[in-house]
């Protein structure tokens, strides 16, 4: 009886013991925003707008990397939306695009990978955001030469 009491016991102590090696490190959010504190969440944004998102990693004790992008409407990484955020544990990831006046309309994705302090992925997660076109941007001003402005008015 007393032996198999000490194996359970053993058994358990192991188990224990592995339990707390692994890391519970999490992204226990990733949301976007109209403002950098993500007070203002949303998925719609028009040209000329910053596109904001707020991945919260939580459950970390070591130095953990986000890596954030935006993909275009046919999954392709848009050019220059690609970033890698390190923290040194748990904490909040901040992201920040602005988006051109230009930007083509329609149904794009902000992707978000939680990786450990080895590289490896322990989570991802996305948010479908829609492009709306911005407001044209305003004509370049009329620009005329004094003189010969001049001229138009004594003929």
């Amino acid at each position: 009886m007393k032996t198999k009491f000490f194996i359970f016991l053993t058994i358990a102590a192991i188990a224990v013991a592995s339990a707390c090696s692994f890391s519970t490190a999490t992204m226990s959010s990733f949301k976007t925003s109209k403002d950098k504190e993500g007070k203002t969440e949303s998925t719609t944004f028009k040209g000329g707008e910053t596109l904001y998102a707020n991945a919260v990693i939580t459950g970390s004790i070591s130095k953990t990397t986000t890596k954030i992008w935006l993909t275009d409407p046919s999954g392709k990484v848009v050019t220059g939306s690609e970033v890698k955020i390190d923290l040194p544990g748990s904490g909040t990831a901040a992201y920040s695009l602005p988006l051109p006046m230009g930007a083509p309309a329609g149904k794009y994705t902000v992707m978000a990978d939680f990786l450990d302090e080895k590289g490896e992925k322990k989570d991802s997660k996305s948010v479908a955001v829609t492009i709306e076109a911005g407001a044209a941007p305003p004509p370049p001003a009329a620009t005329t030469d004094d003189k010969d402005a001049d001229k138009d008015d004594d003929k």
